[in-house]
């Protein structure tokens, strides 16, 4: 048996190279098609990347309105503290002045009364202005004040007027207490 080659071997050739160039033209494609799939999926995670980082900003802003929230609250809430202080400050003031006006009141002898009591510059100081028929009564109520625990022992005595009324021919005696409430020792 003869065998004959209708095919020159030069065209063999080429069909041999064509295949070896079409095996890989479709092994290139094949790899570009692989490249471009990591490429794509790089692409989508990157966007997913940035989807989160924009929820992350924007639940991060919320946070932040949250913060500004909380720090209102907490100016309020010392706003509210010093004010309390300040109201517990004046109720104990207040506290001192009434008890030592009561006991001002218990002292008062017979012969003297009282016109006015006045705030001083001071909360808790005051003034207090009186009438008495004899200067020896009002001196012996100012010693009382100055020995009433809860006032100041440097209270000071003014004598406004002394006159004689028609009639009876009674003196009258003018008079003005400046003191200071303290604490009450216990």
């Amino acid at each position: 048996m003869i065998k004959i080659n209708l095919v020159p071997s030069k065209e063999k050739k080429r069909q041999q190279e064509y295949i070896l160039m079409l095996v890989g033209a479709v092994i290139a494609l094949f790899l570009a098609a692989v490249l471009f799939w990591f490429y794509m999926q790089r692409v989508e995670t990157k966007r997913d990347l940035n989807v989160q980082i924009k929820k992350v900003d924007d639940e991060s802003k919320s946070y932040q309105d949250k913060i500004a929230e909380v720090m209102t609250f907490q100016d309020t809430e010392a706003k509210l503290e010093a004010t309390n202080k300040n109201i517990k400050d004046i109720q104990l003031a207040q506290k001192k002045v009434i008890y030592t006006l009561d006991q001002a009141a218990i002292s008062l002898p017979n012969g003297v009364w009282l016109t006015m009591v006045s705030q001083g510059s001071d909360p808790s100081s005051f003034v207090i202005d009186g009438y008495s028929f004899s200067l020896p009564e009002v001196k012996s109520y100012y010693e009382t004040l100055t020995k009433i625990p809860g006032l100041s022992k440097d209270a000071t005595l003014e004598l406004k007027n002394v006159t004689a009324a028609v009639g009876n021919n009674k003196q009258i005696v003018q008079f003005e207490i400046a003191t200071k409430a303290t604490d009450v020792e216990q």
